[in-house]
């Protein structure tokens, strides 16, 4: 006997593996992107990342060391026959950029950059690269936590210390970008 009505059934989605056994994937968040809530552009190749950046449509963190844990679900009873069904969760990559402005001696374009981030958040969008050339994004709507910490010796480091939250159900899908993205 059937659970469902004919009418709600859907089809089955194709395997993803070729049943001879586990081939896994490396860890490890690269770095992070912001872009534009407005740029329409592609951005599939690595050369539509160039362009984009080029023309001030998208800008990368430096190098970081981050992560993306399992998302926070919420759940709710929403019938009394039923068992309890997942109406939202929040998603999050926390990070650490250790890089500091080569650019200016002295200079303060880190803090400029992720000052920026953080007072206008709601004029970016958010995607991350991992290590293995995948890009997940972009997310519309996202929060971003980050402070400096400076360790307490000279042999330890300062380092911007950082987290990304956003709300969706469903995982972001990743597009593979041979060799990465090249930062412009």
């Amino acid at each position: 006997m059937a659970i469902c009505a004919s009418s709600c059934a859907q089809g089955l989605p194709d395997s993803y593996t070729g049943g001879c056994g586990i081939i896994s994937r490396p860890g490890g968040i690269k770095r992070l992107w912001f872009i534009k809530c407005d740029f329409t552009g592609p951005l599939a190749t690595d050369a539509n990342w160039t362009t984009a950046q080029t023309a001030g449509d998208v800008v990368g963190s430096g190098l970081v060391m981050g992560q993306k844990a399992k998302g926070s679900f919420t759940k709710k009873r929403i019938a009394s026959c039923m068992p309890e069904g997942i109406t939202g969760a929040e998603k999050q990559v926390t990070f650490q950029d250790y890089n500091t402005d080569t650019v200016t001696p002295g200079g303060n374009l880190a803090y400029e950059f992720w000052n920026t981030i953080l007072n206008e958040s709601t004029n970016f969008r958010f995607a991350y690269e991992t290590c293995d050339g995948h890009v997940y994004g972009p997310i519309d709507s996202f929060v971003l936590e980050i402070d400096e910490v400076i360790e307490d010796n000279n042999t330890g480091s300062t380092y911007f210390d950082g987290t990304v939250l956003w709300n969706d159900i469903l995982m972001s899908e990743p597009t593979y970008i041979a060799g990465g993205i090249t930062p412009a």
